[in-house]
């Protein structure tokens, strides 16, 4: 019965929003730049990183998005700097499932703006590809009125769709100064730029007319923050910050989250979003000094997770939400 409810969930969702897919931010921004292109090797380091959300465990095939990313910055004397980016990623819901590719480039240079002489202004850009696909035979329902209930069945021809976003961001320091200096940042991003059908869903029979199609629609995100360290050498940092996500179908969602980090030992940040999202994250670093110094070697392993829950009476029916987050970072001389 909670498989088909998700089903229902969806399906309302696609044919009254035209599949309007809003981004959903994590809490690990390490990988901000799946959503704005700009933020690619943000801090001058290499980095590999896997992660795998699923949400709504209280249902059956509840939403499942993993990925596997990588970003690696270019240092030159001619300008501040230059990154490269690229990730998979899998989206799945019930019987919808989307894997996509997508490469990033972004370039920076110091505006100094108001008399600054170290702040980094960076523009990026994404190009995509999605493949989209329905499975009917993964729809099956549990309760037993619902067994005897005879329900046509839905067919959806795969597809692949390519797409374009691009992204700005300002940092008020230098890509150098993570840890040294308290500083203030803000990004804006358009994704899915190019309007365009994703896959159209169709009774197998033919009997009836087409249930509709699943379009990718345009949509914005903008995020800002500031970290404050409270004196140079500093070995911790506290950092507020707050995302946007709107979408062009006149949805909108509002995360804001704060997150205090130990420097090279560990990390704890709780949020909430206008959906109804509570969260609280925890995290550790390991660098050179800890009992896997031999492995990491000049960089560093870091390990989170993520729980999260829906207030109200949602909530009570979708359970406890997780995601996990890996990386190997190392900075580049």
């Amino acid at each position: 019965m909670k498989r088909l409810l998700l089903f229902c969930i969806a399906l309302v969702y696609m044919t009254s929003l035209d599949a309007q897919q809003i981004s959903s931010w994590s809490s690990y921004y390490e990988n901000g730049f799946i959503w704005n292109p700009a933020l690619t090797a943000k801090w001058n380091a290499v980095e590999t990183s896997i992660t795998h959300r699923k949400d709504w465990t209280g249902f059956d095939d509840s939403p499942e998005y993993s990925t596997i990313a990588y970003q690696y910055p270019f240092i030159s004397r001619t300008h501040k700097r230059s990154s490269i980016g690229a990730y998979l990623e899998q989206d799945q819901v019930g019987p919808f499932e989307k894997l996509g590719f997508a490469a990033t480039y972004a370039y920076g240079f110091s505006p100094r703006f108001m008399g600054k002489y170290d702040d980094i202004l960076t523009l990026g850009i994404k190009a995509s590809f999605g493949r989209y696909q329905y499975d009917p035979s993964s729809l099956v329902a549990f309760d037993e009125i619902i067994d005897r209930v005879i329900t046509p069945e839905i067919i959806g021809e795969p597809s692949i769709s390519p797409n374009v976003g691009f992204g700005i961001f300002y940092n008020s320091i230098s890509d150098f100064y993570a840890y040294q200096k308290s500083h203030y940042y803000v990004g804006l991003s358009l994704n899915q730029l190019v309007p365009n059908k994703a896959l159209t869903l169709t009774y197998a029979s033919g009997d009836f007319l087409p249930l509709g199609e699943i379009m990718n629609r345009p949509h914005a995100t903008l995020h800002a923050g500031y970290r404050h360290i409270p004196f140079r050498r500093a070995q911790y940092f506290v950092e507020p910050n707050l995302m946007v996500i709107y979408g062009f179908k006149t949805a909108m969602q509002v995360m804001t989250n704060v997150r205090y980090e130990r420097i090279n030992a560990y990390w704890a940040s709780a949020g909430a979003a206008t959906n109804g999202e509570v969260f609280l994250q925890t995290g550790v670093i390991f660098d050179k000094d800890s009992f896997i110094g031999p492995l990491v070697k000049e960089g560093a392993l870091r390990v989170g997770v993520k729980m999260d829950y829906h207030l109200g009476n949602f909530g009570k029916y979708a359970g406890i939400g997780y995601e996990f987050y890996a990386a190997y970072v190392w900075e580049v001389e």
